[in-house]
């Protein structure tokens, strides 16, 4: 299904034998910088650098900036909405020589699905914020499922939000 919403924005990542790092540590949400708005949202990002590479953790934040409510569909939810798989959000990992890798979220405690699968939505009143707290090691391509792994060197990451409508429809959910 083709997009109907994009946001993006990127974060200079630089990463060495011990960890990675940003040029400021990681902020309060108030003091997020953030994104161009498009349809009323606006996007954060924010790296909180561990000493493991693959494990570098980061917040995305979607705040709507409109004057409407508006409901966001993030990806997918399993067993009820004890699992979230927010499959709509997309790194954009560009090297320091200048080649870009798309990578998206991949939960791999669920090798295949079977069952029930609804829609990741979140609802976002009119100034209201809506934070994941993720990892690198969560991402894989998409293309050929090898996970994100970092080496030494300068990284351009941005975050892409690839919103939809409704993607699962249910039997009992017409």
């Amino acid at each position: 299904m083709k997009p109907k919403f994009l946001l993006c924005l990127a974060l200079v990542l630089s990463c060495g034998l011990f960890g990675c790092s940003t040029t400021s540590a990681r902020q309060s949400l108030r003091n997020h910088q953030s994104g161009p708005m498009a349809n009323g949202l606006q996007m954060s990002l924010s790296v909180s650098a561990s000493g493991n590479r693959a494990d570098s953790e980061f917040e995305v934040a979607i705040k709507n900036a409109g004057e409407k409510d508006v409901c966001l569909n993030l990806g997918e939810m399993l067993a009820n909405g004890r699992f979230l798989i927010p499959g709509k959000i997309h790194l954009i990992v560009t090297d320091s020589g200048g080649k870009p890798g798309e990578f998206i979220f991949a939960d791999r405690r669920f090798a295949g699905l079977a069952g029930r699968m609804d829609d990741y939505v979140v609802p976002l009143r009119s100034g209201s914020t809506y934070t994941l707290e993720l990892r690198l090691d969560q991402f894989v391509s998409p293309t050929t499922g090898d996970e994100f792994k970092l080496k030494p060197g300068r990284y351009e990451i941005s975050v892409q939000f690839r919103g939809t409508g409704a993607d699962n429809i249910n039997g009992d959910m017409a």
